[in-house]
């Protein structure tokens, strides 16, 4: 076999192990170039100009063998494979082959190959295009004609002849060569880390707790879980895989499998070090509450506590050999399920009891859009006093559906009349609320959920964004006697406090709020509150609240915000407030379940909330005022762990994700209204019909 084709044994060899990703061995080149010469006998290898040199010891064979002779691939089955794995038996080549392939088979791959267009351009194989479609990795051949000098040192060559000398090389494709620019060590360093962060990773997490973490995402017990739930779905397959190697695959499946991939480092991102955590041991509740904290500091209490697969086997036990199990087959309540003797209140002599009226025939008015302006004056009565005086007397009730009530829209939920009560109350109805915000405003709830105080005397919040693209930044403002609050400067002498400054929005509902705690501190005089755009980044707007005396005030502000916008001034004097609109009230119609707002409608039934029926007395007492043709727009929870008995509580974090898991789909004719906390400040317009007609604002 000549030189020139065992060089394209060699060639093709490596061709073939351009269809997989190429490696280094550790082996060193100079180790391989030792056994290739140790391969050879006397005869094969013949001195060729002096005791130094002989016919296969030639300095560009030797750079080449140096340079390239450890590269491998990996095939499909995970085996290494090398550019001397060839056929050369009975040649002058088959023991060096076979020394060659006996020193790399001991070698463990070490590094990805590849080469940079600047090296390979640096390099004196050939002149380099970027479009080149191969690159010469060695020279092919050199010509040599001696000099006088040379003949009379070597003895073996002329002055008159040109010899040619081939060499190794062969051709890499251009996936495999590097254009970034990029050192070479910083490449390799990056799929280094890449591959030891990877196979860390395989080596500690196992695939329960991958399948764990995945189960809590679900749950809903990880905030902001579902953006990382591709990671998992992505991760679970190869730790599969990898489990079910043999020790001696291993460490080259990790090389192929890490080479380029996204989630390589998987290991030390967010969701891979709560399952690191996990994986050593830390307890399943603290590990959740951590990783909350580090995703989203102020709302990292939201997210359902996680459960295991164990505890939802115990509490699915328990409800069964309990008699619960129809008790959780609920259902949306509607008018006919509801016993009239259960619904009741005291008339006014304190002697007779009379059924809270259900209007069910009765028709309401005709329909007329209003503002809550036009009611300003009227006479306002308790919410006590109007179930005690005036609701026995009723024939008739329609009541003014507000904007602002959105957070206030409830629906009754029951099961069958003859499952097993499952509530602290003696009967198995509950209630849910538009969103399970208790009745409160959505931006009052979120400043609560960012940490924001919403319990004062007077309250300024502002919300925008909430995934619509908006990444503004939004400064809540507050011109007052003692001094001006926004995010330079948070706390007045006053007591007004901006305790929530959002930035950044990231695609999430964002919030501010300024709060005065007490009147304590205030002086006379105005409290001008505007919104000023700090920083435009797609503005579309923003929706505000001014809160005092248990009165809300909502505006909307649907536009790009365009330096200062004021929206109010609330004046103080002598203890009382007073308002003066720069932005008009929210008063644009919109449809809230299935009924249009700023109109009155007929209310089909007036009832407390089910843990005050009968003799029961436990808990919050909330009023409901169910509306005719009221439809949830969305599912709503079926019940709330709030409500349940002690024995059913021992299960809480399953039947959590129960409850939020077999949400209600809205059906027809099921009862749904408004609902009020007693124990919240609010109010509601009724125009009311019986002895007289007569329109009043019930304060709750």
């Amino acid at each position: 076999m000549t030189f020139k084709e065992f060089n394209l044994k060699l060639q093709q060899q490596f061709e073939l192990m351009q269809q997989f990703k190429l490696f280094r061995l550790d082996i060193t080149g100079q180790q391989i170039w030792d056994s290739y010469l140790q391969g050879f006998t006397p005869e094969e290898n013949p001195v060729f100009r002096d005791p130094n040199s002989s016919s296969h010891n030639c300095n560009d064979d030797k750079s080449f063998i140096r340079r390239y002779g450890n590269i491998v691939a990996i095939d499909e089955k995970f085996n290494t494979v090398t550019m001397f794995d060839i056929d050369v038996e009975g040649t002058q080549y088959e023991n060096t082959v076979a020394f060659i392939k006996q020193l790399l088979s001991k070698g463990k791959v070490q590094e990805v190959f590849f080469e940079t267009f600047n090296e390979l351009n640096f390099l004196p194989y050939e002149k380099c295009t970027k479009t080149q479609a191969k690159y010469q990795l060695g020279h092919i051949k050199t010509l040599k004609k001696y000099t006088q000098e040379e003949v009379d040192k070597f003895g073996v060559v002329n002055t008159t002849d040109v010899y040619e000398f081939h060499h190794f090389h062969t051709f890499l494709d251009k996936s495999f060569v590097d254009n970034s620019g990029n050192s070479v060590e910083k490449i390799m360093g990056d799929f280094r880390d890449s591959k030891n962060v990877f196979q860390r990773a395989m080596q500690e997490i196992s695939l329960d707790t991958l399948s764990l973490v995945k189960d809590l995402i679900v749950q809903g017990s990880l905030l902001n879980g579902d953006a990382h739930l591709f990671k998992l779905n992505e991760f679970i397959p190869l730790k599969q895989e990898y489990d079910s190697l043999s020790a001696d695959k291993k460490d080259n499946w990790c090389w192929v499998k890490s080479y380029k991939l996204p989630i390589a480092k998987f290991r030390n991102e967010l969701i891979g070090t709560l399952c690191v955590e996990l994986a050593e041991g830390v307890e399943l509740n603290q590990a959740c509450l951590t990783w909350n904290k580090r995703v989203d500091p102020a709302n990292y209490m939201k997210a359902k506590a996680p459960i295991t697969a164990n505890q939802i086997k115990e509490a699915q036990k328990f409800v069964e050999e309990n008699g619960y199990t129809e008790s959780f087959n609920r259902r949306f309540a509607v008018l006919s399920d509801i016993d009239v003797s259960e619904i009741k209140h005291m008339n006014v002599d304190g002697k007779e009891v009379k059924q809270v009226g259900l209007f069910a025939g009765v028709q309401p008015s005709v329909s007329t859009q209003h503002k809550r302006s036009q009611f300003d004056g009227i006479e306002e009565v308790s919410i006590e006093k109007f179930m005690k005086d005036i609701l026995p007397s009723c024939t008739s009730i329609e009541a003014f559906l507000e904007n602002r009530f959105e957070g206030n829209l409830i629906s009754l939920i029951t099961a069958n009349a003859q499952s097993k009560p499952i509530f602290k109350w003696s009967n198995n109805y509950s209630w849910t609320y538009n969103g399970n915000l208790t009745g409160k405003s959505q931006i009052k709830e979120a400043v609560k959920t960012a940490g924001g105080k919403t319990d004062g005397v007077l309250r300024f919040s502002i919300m925008w964004a909430d995934g619509d693209g908006d990444n503004s930044d939004l400064d809540a403002h507050c011109k007052e006697p003692l001094g001006h609050i926004y995010y330079s400067d948070k706390r007045s002498l006053s007591g007004g406090n901006l305790d929530i400054d959002i930035r950044t929005p990231n695609g999430k509902l964002a919030v501010e709020n300024i709060t005065f705690p007490s009147l304590s501190k205030m002086k006379d005089g105005s409290y001008s509150f505007s919104v000023h755009q700090f920083s435009d980044r797609g503005s579309k707007g923003f929706k505000a609240e001014i809160e005092f005396n248990g009165e809300t005030y909502q505006y909307e502000f649907n536009k790009v915000v365009d330096g200062y916008v004021p929206v109010a001034i609330v004046t103080l004097n002598k203890g009382q407030f007073t308002i003066s609109h720069k932005l008009p009230e929210s008063s644009s119609n919109k449809s809230l379940w299935g009924l249009e707002s700023n109109q009155f409608h007929k209310v089909n039934l007036v009832c407390l909330s089910p843990n005050h029926w009968g003799n029961n007395n436990i808990g919050n007492k909330h009023y409901f005022f169910m509306l005719d043709g009221c439809k949830s727009d969305v599912p709503l929870r079926s019940f709330h762990n709030e409500y349940l008995i002690g024995d059913l509580l021992a299960h809480r974090k399953t039947l959590e994700v129960l409850a939020d898991t077999t949400k209600l789909t809205p059906t027809q004719n099921q009862l749904a209204g408004l609902g009020f906390n007693a124990t919240v400040g609010d109010s509601i317009i009724v125009k009311l019909k019986g002895s007289h007609v007569r329109t009043v604002k019930i304060k709750f």
